[in-house]
């Protein structure tokens, strides 16, 4: 079942990545993007929750709490994925995966195998081969607003996968349903503000491609919730690390199907590297 789950995480991830940049692709605009996109998760949770709903004030809090850092990920992570190459925007934000990691080793007093540190070394490995693929590709995107983006998306990343640990840590394997519909009240209360304050009727009518927004929607919400399923069950030590890898990996390769993102030799080393990595952080 854990297995699957990872699946599902790391597929979900990059199929929300395709989607908002497939939009991207079609429209600049942000607020009308991430707020269907969240309304699209908040109803499918909805939905999820209804026959089973259990009001958990705790639950409450963290899922407001992770919903702010998730509404900033989700603004600056379009922002940069609009802006720079899917691959490598990618690579620079799975470092976020070194967030939760600390968390785990050093509050949650988590030790690494011998596997785990293998796989750490492994992602590592691949993590610099992709960038060092992407140095030319990715030449006229790293001006500092790029860059910026990049770090906010992976700060509110990496607080958002603590915030999942945290959370079923302290109540293993309930309120998933719950703690996923809270999540998407602040960012659908914060991005339709922002759209109605655009003029949400003219956007409606000249946006394309909305269907990109519920789909990048649905995917980010079903990934959140595999991960959070899985959070209860793995070390934060070894989990992030290997869905980060996987996500990598499955970024890199849409980037080359999808977007024509033309491969270098250091990518296909990195997914020797990639692939070793998940297999010693799932031992």
């Amino acid at each position: 079942m854990e297995i699957l789950l990872y699946i599902a995480v790391v597929l979900f991830a990059a199929a929300q990545s395709v989607a908002t940049k497939l939009y991207g692709k079609r429209n600049e605009d942000a607020a009308l993007f991430n707020a269907l996109k969240a309304a699209s998760a908040l109803l499918l949770f909805s939905l999820l929750s209804v026959w089973q709903f259990s009001f958990h004030a705790p639950t409450l809090l963290y899922g407001l709490l992770y919903g702010v850092f998730f509404a900033l990920s989700m603004l600056a992570g379009y922002k940069a994925l609009l802006s720079g190459p899917m691959a490598l925007t990618s690579m620079l934000v799975s470092f976020s995966v070194a967030l939760p990691v600390l968390f785990g080793i050093l509050f949650l007093r988590e030790t690494p195998t011998a596997f785990c540190i293998l796989g750490l070394v492994s992602l590592l490995a691949a993590i610099l081969l992709i960038g060092l693929g992407g140095k030319r590709e990715a030449g006229k995107e790293r001006k500092p607003l790029w860059l910026a983006f990049v770090a906010l998306t992976f700060l509110a990343n990496g607080a958002c996968s603590i915030l999942q640990k945290w959370h079923q840590l302290l109540f293993p394997g309930a309120y998933l349903e719950e703690f996923m519909l809270f999540t998407m009240l602040p960012p659908v209360l914060f991005f339709f503000l922002w759209a109605l304050a655009k003029n949400i009727r003219r956007l409606l009518k000249e946006t394309k491609g909305l269907y990109l927004s519920a789909l990048s929607g649905v995917a980010n919400g079903l990934s959140g919730y595999a991960t959070l399923a899985l959070a209860g069950a793995q070390n934060a030590s070894a989990l992030f690390p290997a869905i980060s890898a996987g996500t990598i990996l499955m970024s890199l390769l849409c980037g080359m199907l999808i977007f024509k993102e033309k491969p270098r030799p250091p990518h296909l080393l990195a997914l020797l590297f990639g692939i070793a990595a998940v297999v010693l952080l799932k031992i």
